[in-house]
Order: structure tokens, then sequence, then C-alpha cells
């Protein structure tokens, strides 16, 4: 995954041997030698991501601040060994990750390559998420966090008592502790943790890699944050994980303070995944809903539509196809105003759907035009639904206001299409056929059913 990656180290060696492992893997590299250059840099190359050395910003970590007002990206810092102090500093401060001098290649590819994936992720989620918003589909988010809840799983149940105890004083998540078979036997209707704290081993015990796998290929634990805690001196196995799905790796001795920094920015960026994924799925469904009445729209009808015929056709039924038109809907609107002609509009779309099967389909098609499919129904039950349906809305009465009360009649065109008629079965040609028969009722006085005369 290439991408640009600026590099802000006064060192020239160290710059240079940098940008020879990145550049090996395809990474464009940029180099800044102090941190006024590299702000500089950032704001004008807009980089995926920035690599700085501790040293230029111990003394004052708010600098990184400086590089994301430039350019908000993730910012890796390099810290010394043996520097926790350092490490929970800089996460502290915003820094996306802490890499332990030296470096090691396999991790730190893999954790260019994790932060890589999410950078791409939240920029094209936060576009949608802007589309969606100057669309008006999209709704702000509370002021405030939910609750959250991490589970902390190590190889043996004092470990992941101890190690849960510890966290309570470092986050206000809720912190409990859980074996690997309690987490591997969530399902989707139960309380998943929205964060995994996973203590793995090197060797053959269950805790290992795979555990990482199994919780990314559930679909209850699918969209859970991962935190790995590898054996101390272990950077392939957090290479590995990377890989595998885990969010962020630390390493052992275990540290609370600085895992709890790290829970919380997982949390921060879960909580926003969620969001969005939200947004994305509100979008969905507004784009096949009717914003008026909310039934659904055309578009999910004919997708609808075709569905039901596919199924019909595997399972030898027949199935019903209506189309309903308000008689003389514009003299509503023009006597009593569109306000009144909207609220005719709900009062029809709620009598319909009150009066359907749960498998049945009711949408707007537009304007004061409906359609009604019928799955597994015959001519004989159409013509019954279509008249019973037909004379509901006759006896509607349509309340405008405390003076003014209407009633309304409908026309309505129906076909059948029958599993021996393989060639009526195309959703395109039954609307046809079912508007041809409406115009029929419209022509012969209105307020009646008509069915089609190519009704297969």
């Amino acid at each position: 995954m290439p991408g640009r990656v600026l590099i802000i180290d006064p060192i020239a060696t160290n710059r240079i041997l940098l940008k020879v492992r990145l550049a090996a893997s395809n990474y464009r590299v940029l180099q800044a030698s102090a941190l006024s250059e590299g702000v500089s840099l950032a704001g004008s190359a807009m980089p995926d991501l920035i690599v700085i050395d501790h040293n230029l910003i111990a003394a004052d970590v708010t600098a990184l601040g400086d590089l994301t007002d430039a350019h908000p990206c993730p910012i890796v810092v390099l810290t010394p060994p043996e520097g926790l102090v350092a490490r929970a500093q800089m996460l502290a401060a915003g820094a996306a990750d802490c890499l332990q001098k030296p470096i090691n290649d396999a991790l730190l590819l893999a954790r260019l390559r994790s932060l890589m994936r999410f950078e791409t992720t939240r920029r094209e989620t936060g576009l949608r998420d802007d589309t969606s918003r100057a669309l008006g589909l999209a709704e702000d988010g509370v002021g405030f966090a939910p609750q959250s809840h991490v589970s902390v799983v190590t190889a043996t149940p004092a470990q992941s008592q101890n190690w849960a105890r510890q966290l309570r004083r470092e986050t206000s998540a809720q912190v409990s502790a859980h074996s690997l078979d309690d987490v591997l036997d969530f399902g989707e209707g139960d309380a998943v943790p929205d964060l995994f704290l996973l203590a793995l081993s090197d060797d053959e015990e269950p805790l290992n890699l795979q555990a990482i796998t199994e919780l990314r290929s559930r679909a209850a634990t699918r969209s859970a944050a991962i935190i790995a805690v590898t054996p101390q001196d272990a950077p392939v196995t957090a290479a590995m994980a990377l890989d595998l799905g885990a969010d962020d790796v630390t390493s052992c001795p275990f540290d609370a303070a600085e895992v709890g920094l790290r829970i919380t920015t997982q949390l921060r960026h879960k909580h926003r995944a969620d969001h969005l994924r939200a947004t994305v799925q509100h979008g969905l469904q507004a784009a096949v809903t009717d914003p008026l009445t909310g039934l659904s729209n055309r578009r999910y009808a004919l997708a609808h539509l075709k569905q039901i015929a596919e199924r019909a056709a595997a399972e030898g039924a027949p199935y019903a196809v209506m189309i309903l038109d308000i008689d003389r809907f514009k003299l509503v609107n023009d006597s009593y105003g569109h306000a009144a002609g909207d609220r005719v509009l709900r009062a029809l779309s709620s009598c319909l759907s009150d009066n359907l099967r749960s498998v049945d389909m009711v949408a707007r098609l537009g304007g004061e035009e409906f359609v009604i499919a019928l799955p597994d129904t015959g001519e004989a039950e159409a013509r019954i639904v279509a008249e019973r349906l037909r004379q509901l809305v006759c006896d509607m009465p349509v309340v405008i206001d405390a003076k003014t009360t209407l009633r309304v009649s409908v026309s309505i065109g129906l076909t059948i299409a029958l599993p021996e008629a393989t060639d009526c079965t195309d959703p395109t040609d039954l609307l046809e056929q079912a508007d041809t028969a409406l115009y029929g009722a419209k022509d012969n006085g209105r307020n009646q059913v008509i069915m089609s005369p190519n009704a297969a």
C-alpha cells in the first residue's frame, strides 16, 4: 500500500537509513531535519503519515499539535530504548504510536501498513459522512461518549483479573476479564465488548495469533477494536498481529498507564467508525425511502420486484402487481393546497401499509401513484385484495383541519404473473401491463379495479 511518508529527524544518517527501508516498500519519502521544516512540508506536501524523532519534541510535546494543525494524519514517534515514560507522554499528546529504537524493520513496516489502512478508511468514510451531511442525510453525533466495555483476555484468570484491576484506574471504560473461550462464544445478540485486549503468546498455546483471526472472522466481534500485548522482544509477533487485524500492539512488561492511553485512542476510533457506519446505513436507507410517506421509493420497488419475480420463477408460484392512482388528486392540491395533498398521501400510505401482509410490498412510484406486489398470489386472491383496498380508501376520512375532512378514491390496475407464463415475469413488463390497466380504470370512470388484458 504505497503512501507518502514524512520523516523528521535531525540526524542525516537516520533519515537516509529510514528512507532506504521505506523506499524498498514503495513508499514515497519526504525528509525534514527540523521541526519547523517538517511543519511546513506537512502543510504543503500533505503526507499520509509522519515519522518524527523523539528528541525533536521531547522538550515540548505540544509540538505534535503543530504538525496536526498543518495537516492531520497519523504521527509515529521514534522513542529511545526503555522509554516507557516517553511513550506515555507522546501517546497522551496525540501520537498514533511510538516505536522503540533501534527500529525493527518488520514491525515498522507492519505498523505503517496498519496506520495507512486506518487513515485511508478514515478519509473515505469521512468524505461519505460529509456528503451525507451536505445532503441532509446525516445526523450530528451525540455530545457525549457512550459507555465502553473492554475485555481483558490473557492465558490465566489471575493475570486477566490483575490487568483488569489495574486498567480500571486508567480508563473510564468498563473493564472485565474473560477467557478466550468466553470471547469466542459471543453471538450477534450478545453485549459484545467494544475492545479486546489480548495477551498473546509466541508459542503453541491457544492464546496466540490465531485468536485475532478468529475475532476478525466472526460477525459478532468483527467490528470490535483489538489491542495485542506481545511478549517482550517479539517484534515479529507484533508485526504479524498488525497484519492479521489488530488495531494496535504493545509489548510486555505490562504498563497499565500506557495501555490505558492506547485503549482510549482505540475506543475513540471505534466509536467514530460505528458512527460513520451508521451514517452510511442511514444514507442507504434514505436512498430507497420516500421521505414524505415513509414507504419504499421507485428505486427500491423495481429492485424488489425483480427479486419477487426470480423467486416466483424458481418456486413456480404466481404473484400479482397492482398500480394505484389517487383520483382527481390535482383538484385536492388546487382546492386545499399542497399541505392538504401531503396529508392525503400520508393517510393513503398508512391505509395501504396497515392492510397488507408483511411479505407484500407497497411503494410510492412518484406523485400520487403507488405500486403493490403480492407474492404467492393468484388472480382470484389479487382481485379480492384490490377491491378491499379500494373500498378501504373510499371509507377513509382525511382530516385536513378542524373544519375540513376529505374523502378520496383510487383507481387500480392489476396484473398477474403465472409460473407457466415465463414471458410475463419481467417486472418492467408487468408494471407496463398494470399501468395500462390503470388507464383503463381511469377512462371507465375511476374508483374501480381493472385487470390487465395481457395478464397471464
